[in-house]
């Protein structure tokens, strides 16, 4: 009898080893299967494209950058307005989307601002380059800009070849990360950069230029306008003729949201084909010859055609 107990003791030692490593990897296993399905489901909401989270949350959230008249905003009251606040406000009303204006930015914040998720638009217009591609996908243009040289009424250095900018004696203004700036570096590396903040108003660029601070700046035609409303004679437009460059004036989104891309350009479109963006072009009072139209991709047929 007390062997046969004994041996039953001993039984039941192995079974409770046997229970308790059974119990160790059923926990194991269900800790290893909840850890699978954890990531699975972050995988889900971090996978969300913004054109799903537009969608989902019924609003865009836009970032913007105050430049003349592209994008403004009362010093006092804080009210927004623009070309782009405008044209972003009409494609919400169109979707039934809200627009919020979340951010303001400075060329160098744009970028950052997408890609982190702070917001789904840059919403105060762009000029899209080689650069900007590798860090934001473009919208169409709703209009084209032509960038051309200014300087003082008196300065003719530069009348016939604008390649003698690219000398170290010659100042040119920029602000930093403009594009004005980005012409600077890449055309005439060898003039000196008078360079304000990312944030300074551009009129404070071109005040540089006309209290011999700096000697050139790069400019459309349209700021440039605007600032000799109030300062009048003080600047000249060099080799009119010769644009150092032309470009389109675009929204951005984050690099490969195409999706939201196509929902954008659609709805650009729209407002292209209805007249809706040569009414806020009007608003603004740009005078044609300050901005190049987008042209339409048809032709009215004539009655004899």
């Amino acid at each position: 009898m007390r062997r046969h107990f004994c041996f039953n003791q001993s039984s039941i030692r192995r079974s409770l080893s046997i229970l308790i490593l059974f119990s160790i990897a059923t926990a194991a296993s269900m800790i290893s299967t909840g850890c699978s399905v954890a990531p699975s489901a972050m995988s889900t909401v971090q996978s969300e494209s913004a054109m799903d989270r537009v969608v989902r949350t019924g609003k865009i959230r836009c970032s913007y950058l105050i430049y003349s008249s592209y994008f403004q905003k009362d010093p006092n009251t804080g009210k927004l307005s623009g070309i782009f606040h405008d044209v972003m406000e009409e494609i919400g009303k169109n979707s039934g989307l809200r627009v919020e204006w979340v951010e303001e930015v400075g060329y160098t914040n744009i970028f950052p601002g997408l890609e982190n998720n702070r917001c789904d638009v840059f919403a105060g217009g762009l000029w899209p380059n080689a650069s900007r591609a590798k860090a934001a996908t473009f919208t169409v243009p709703i209009f084209y800009s032509a960038i051309t040289t200014w300087g003082r009424p008196k300065e003719n250095r530069f009348n016939r070849d604008l390649n003698s900018i690219n000398a170290p004696a010659v100042r040119i203004a920029t602000i930093d990360g403009a594009m004005e700036d980005i012409i600077a570096k890449i055309d005439f590396p060898k003039a000196q950069r008078i360079s304000l903040p990312e944030l300074s108003s551009f009129s404070q660029n071109l005040l540089n230029v006309a209290t011999n601070k700096a000697d050139v700046t790069f400019a459309e035609p349209m700021v440039v306008s605007e600032f000799l409303t109030t300062n009048p004679g003080t600047l000249k437009q060099i080799a009119p003729e010769k644009p150092v460059r032309v470009f389109g004036n675009s929204l951005a989104v984050k690099r490969g949201e195409t999706g939201l891309k196509d929902f954008l350009d659609v709805s650009l479109q729209e407002i292209l084909g209805n007249g809706h963006v040569d009414n806020i072009l009007s608003k603004y009072q740009l005078a044609s010859e300050t901005f190049y139209p987008v042209a339409q991709p048809y032709g009215l047929r004539r009655k004899n055609q």
